[in-house]
């Protein structure tokens, strides 16, 4: 849930709230002010006719009853009592509501019961109609302070939403610095330099990191390819014993090795960093096959079967990192495979599998995709094949999983 909502959500409950116990609070009011209204006007009419009684209309016995005696025994004294009754009229064939006053007085030495009544019919009308005018205004008022905060709101918050989409469109690789939105509001503005100290250190030690992994890499390169030449021209020489031939060839198997490893670590660095951001149509099966082209020396030396299910798809990824997946992928295929083996490439617009036969795995799988972790004694081997093919994956958003089951490794990428 957004902010605005959230707290135009508050708002609106609290506002309910307080409308509706204000409306109840109201109606309490009315109802009190028109009844304490109603019995003084009742009091007044009552003093009217017992004045009249005492002084002007003088009643008989035959007009008026005394009280009887368990009511005159009630009311032994002068007593008023106010409530709300419900008189039948015929008139009308229903029932009216009366605010009514009984009181009994003492006239002439004799005690009576003197009943005065007032309509509420149109009291209440009144009050209804009150009730309703205030709901009225109320909730137009409620609307229109609602749409006003939540375009306040929204006006305040517009920057920010730039500002957020700007930095969800950041790349570390464009030179250009990021933009951003200036705010009225001064913790906004505090975000947004906050926000622009960190872009810009974020992307001066990208380039800084660049810029090292690639001079490193190539400064690397020079010496280990002068130091592979200088010992195969001493392996040429024919006056070196049989020792000083077996250090020198473990020698310059070593730096071969440093040499693929140096290559491989700076590759994982580029595909890390997305140096590798720039995607083409790639037809899958083309590189697959022409891969295949490349390593037939290697499959006729271990006599292995290759079974291939491809379909003509086109994707959208960068080549040169596709190259490196299908490479890995084959020569790991390969590399794992046994004498008179089999491997099976299917491909279609859904999933790329690749599958070979082989020994069982003699590590944990959850550590196949780690650096430096692999299942192979071979010298050749650097341990970083797969998880170049993981982070290639991951580059992509694509899913990768390796199964073993019946003598067959499965390694299975879905698009």
């Amino acid at each position: 849930m957004k902010l605005i909502q959230k707290t135009s959500r508050a708002y609106l409950i609290l506002s309910s709230v307080a409308f509706l116990i204000s409306v109840v609070m109201l109606y309490l009011v009315l109802k009190i002010v028109i009844n304490s209204w109603l019995d003084e006007k009742l009091l007044y009419s009552k003093k009217e006719v017992v004045g009249n009684i005492k002084f002007k209309y003088p009643i008989t016995t035959s007009e008026y009853k005394n009280l009887g005696k368990i009511e005159d025994l009630k009311y032994y004294k002068d007593t008023l009592i106010f409530k709300d009754t419900a008189v039948y009229r015929a008139i009308i064939k229903e029932f009216d509501v009366f605010r009514q006053l009984t009181s009994y007085e003492t006239i002439r030495g004799e005690h009576y019961k003197v009943v005065t009544r007032n309509s509420l019919v149109n009291n209440d009308d009144f009050i209804n109609v009150i009730i309703v005018y205030t709901i009225v205004i109320f909730s137009l008022l409620l609307t229109g302070l609602l749409i006003l905060n939540t375009q306040i709101t929204k006006n305040i918050w517009n920057p920010f939403y730039a500002n957020l989409n700007a930095l969800k469109n950041f790349s570390i690789q464009n030179k250009n610095r990021i933009n951003l939105i200036p705010s009225k509001i001064n913790e906004f503005n505090e975000l947004n330099d906050s926000i622009k100290n960190l872009t810009n250190k974020v992307q001066s030690d990208f380039n800084n990191l660049k810029e090292f992994t690639e001079n490193a890499s190539h400064e690397m390169q020079t010496p280990l390819a002068i130091m592979q030449s200088k010992i195969e021209l001493l392996l040429q020489t024919t006056n070196l014993s049989k020792n000083q031939a077996v250090q020198l060839q473990s020698i310059y198997q070593a730096g071969k090795r440093l040499s693929k490893l140096n290559t491989a670590l700076l590759l994982l660095a580029k595909v890390e960093n997305q140096q590798y951001n720039v995607n083409e149509k790639i037809n899958l099966k083309s590189i697959i096959e022409n891969q295949l082209e490349n390593y037939e020396d290697f499959i006729i030396n271990k006599n292995l079967t290759v079974n291939k299910n491809l379909i003509s798809i086109i994707l959208m990824s960068n080549k040169v990192l596709i190259d490196t997946l299908i490479v890995n992928l084959l020569s790991n295929a390969i590399k794992h495979n046994i004498k008179n083996g089999i491997i099976n490439i299917t491909h279609n617009n859904k999933m790329l599998i690749f599958s070979n036969t082989g020994k069982p795995p003699t590590q944990n799988l959850e550590n196949l995709f780690n650096r430096f972790k692999k299942d192979s004694v071979s010298k050749d081997s650097i341990g970083l094949g797969l998880s170049i093919v993981k982070k290639i994956c991951v580059v992509n958003n694509w899913n990768i999983s390796y199964t073993y089951k019946e003598g067959i490794h499965k390694i299975e990428i879905l698009f």
